[in-house]
């Protein structure tokens, strides 16, 4: 595992705009590195995600009986299945003070999508089968009924006073106001 090579830390490549290398580069630059996919186990099952189409939008209903009627499927979760199993909202993954001094917002974070969606491409059900081509095709019998509801798609224009909230609980989109470095 030593094999990777250490990277000299000259503040000048760090600047803004300017690529940060990772230390799993040079394995995978030389076709080294190892995936998930690159493991197979017997009796091993696969995971396709049901995703949102839409960027905003209100989840009205996930019908999965067709679905799991589908040959090989074994189970489909929904956000509503994790949170009756005892899945609970993903915790924040760093927890800071607004420049203020004040905690936050932590919006509460589920694994799959259980009211709304907040982005194109969000997890709202998960299809597990014996074989990747049942898991897609139990996905694509997944029938999703999203009501769209309006969305932004440019940052600088997601705290704007008219702007659709993402999170109720996250007034102006505003989640962390926090500075680093010389104001100047």
């Amino acid at each position: 595992m030593n094999d990777i090579t250490a990277i000299d830390l000259d503040e000048d490549r760090f600047a803004i705009g300017q690529p940060v290398p990772r230390a799993e580069d040079p394995v995978l630059v030389r076709g080294a590195g190892h995936y998930a996919d690159d493991f197979n186990r017997p009796g091993q099952a696969y995971a396709v995600m049901v995703r949102s189409p839409y960027a905003h939008g209100v989840i009205r209903s996930l019908e999965t009986e067709e679905a799991r009627a589908v040959p090989r499927v074994l189970a489909i979760y929904t956000g509503a299945d994790l949170a009756a199993g005892g899945i609970t909202p993903m915790p924040a993954r760093q927890v800071m003070n607004n420049r203020d001094g004040t905690p936050m917002l932590q919006p509460v974070r589920h694994v799959l999508a259980t009211d709304k969606v907040r982005h194109v491409g969000e997890a709202v059900a998960c299809v597990i089968a014996e074989s990747v081509a049942a898991a897609k095709d139990g996905a694509e019998a997944v029938v999703v009924d999203i009501d769209p509801l309006p969305a932004v798609t440019e940052p600088a224009g997601a705290d704007a006073s008219d702007a659709p909230l993402l999170y109720d609980d996250v007034p102006g989109n505003v989640g962390l106001d926090f500075h680093f470095g010389d104001s100047e």
